[in-house]
């Protein structure tokens, strides 16, 4: 057994790194907004609240709570491990505990929820002379339309650097961050240099995005659906001191070849990412309803935080859709045995309404639903048939032509729902069943001792 793992005594003696985020008292309270926190939470009268912390930050969770419990009379609990990412608010976690409200810390994808979220926002230091310095290099001209998208953690620094920047570009846009707005886009709002908001439908309007080193904030709001018409997308990287052009080319290539899985697809499986948001419920329905439409089966699964391991354990799903927050990191991991999509990639292949080659996409799914900018309604066609351009292969689209009411889509839904036990019963491991009866009782023994790397009862 020693030949296949590694020596218990490697185990016991290694060491552990650990990184001090000891901070000064003065920067702890400026730095988490700790007076304001305590403020709405005592104008609001709320007895229990969350402190919702991202890994990174954990270390400094406890001081952060004893700062805010000297100040106010409130039972606080402490969210680590968050349910899905640590960008959106752990709802069900505070619904453990019965909690009033979240106050959530670090990035945050400013999603609605149906509970008071009171949002502190990660502080990063900017040099805004230095960067605007490289950024009029690229852009001389004091007349063009520029739009500053800049990432959440520079919000600490926007009113210095709105200044400078319509004092550079006066013509040109600012994306602010905004939590109240309820017509905000990915949580901001855009503002011309008098304050007040701006449609920002022009033609040739150029996008400036500053965020942190990699541009992951970015490059996903780069094909958020509000902002098609922007001419170019620049990356402005302040630390580096860089002005990068953005190409989509690789990324709309990929989204294509997804769209053609999709419709190669006979189980789509419906990948809950997302905590308990207002439109949750709506999306999952309509992506439901364009599977039955086009005769394929739909299947939920909610696994907490999706892995390979866990997904790995439904091989009759041929692709996973994606019901998260839009700047869920899951659809850029190709570790996944099964393609995973957004709703509009779906809605793109599944939906006869819609154009088959966009130029736009949609990561918010909440613009797919009824009244909102991208709905677009889903007709019971004709069956057909097609090219698979993967395969090469002729498809065939077995889509339904009856009103969901009739007895015909009942007797398939029963029929659908009699094949996921036969594929149940084909397999090895089922799950954890009671089996009342059926298992022999028996008295209490000693279980195994030792680490996991070698256990006691194992020969050496």
């Amino acid at each position: 057994m020693a030949n296949f793992t590694t020596d218990a005594e490697i185990c016991i003696k290694r060491e552990i790194e650990v990184t001090n985020n000891e901070l000064p008292l003065d920067d702890l309270v400026s730095r988490f907004d700790i007076i304001p926190t305590c403020k709405w939470i005592q104008e609001n009268s709320f007895e229990r609240v969350c402190l919702q912390f991202p890994d990174e930050l954990l270390g400094v969770s406890v001081k952060i709570y004893e700062e805010i419990k000297n100040r106010v009379d409130v039972d606080l609990y402490i969210l680590g491990d968050t349910s899905y990412a640590s960008c959106c608010v752990d709802t069900v976690a505070s619904m453990h505990v019965k909690g009033d409200a979240v106050i959530h810390y670090g990035h945050s994808c400013f999603s609605t929820w149906n509970i008071p979220v009171f949002t502190v926002l990660p502080k990063k230091d900017l040099d805004i002379d230095a960067a605007l310095k490289i950024l009029q290099e690229h852009f001389p001209d004091e007349s063009v339309r520029l739009c500053l998208f800049y990432d959440a953690e520079f919000e600490h620094v926007i009113r210095n650097l709105s200044n400078q920047w319509f004092s550079r570009y006066p013509g040109s846009y600012v994306a602010r961050v905004s939590l109240a707005d309820e017509l905000r886009f990915q949580g901001r709002v855009v503002r011309d240099a008098s304050g007040a908001r701006a449609a920002w439908t022009r033609s040739g309007t150029a996008s400036v995005c500053t965020s942190a080193p990699g541009g992951k904030h970015c490059l996903i709001t780069l094909y958020l659906s509000q902002v098609k018409t922007a001419k170019d997308w620049y990356l402005l990287d302040p630390e580096i001191g860089s002005v990068e052009r953005m190409d989509e080319t690789i990324w709309f290539k990929r989204r294509r070849f997804l769209i053609e899985k999709c419709k190669d697809a006979d189980v789509v499986g419906i990948l809950v990412c997302q905590l308990a948001g207002a439109q949750t419920k709506d999306i999952i329905t309509r992506m439901k309803q364009l599977c039955r439409v086009n005769g394929k089966k739909s299947y939920i699964v909610s696994v907490g935080k999706p892995n390979v391991a866990k997904l790995a354990n439904f091989p009759e799903i041929d692709i996973y859709v994606m019901v998260a927050c839009p700047e869920n990191d899951l659809y850029s991991n190709r570790d996944f045995y099964k393609p995973l999509v957004y709703p509009f990639e779906l809605e793109v292949a599944l939906n006869s309404n819609r154009e088959p080659y966009f130029t736009n996409h949609v990561t918010d799914y909440g613009e797919l639903l009824p009244g909102r900018k991208y709905y677009c309604d889903i007709d019971h066609v004709k069956e057909l048939t097609d090219v698979s351009l993967i395969t090469g292969k002729i498809r065939e689209t077995k889509v339904e032509s009856v009103d969901g009411t009739s007895m015909e889509m009942e007797v398939k839904q029963n029929w659908a729902l009699e094949n996921i036990g036969r594929n149940l019963q084909d397999r090895s491991w089922q799950g954890l069943e009671q089996k009342l009866g059926e298992t022999e009782v028996k008295l209490a023994e000693r279980g195994r001792s030792g680490i996991p790397l070698h256990y006691k009862n194992e020969p050496e």
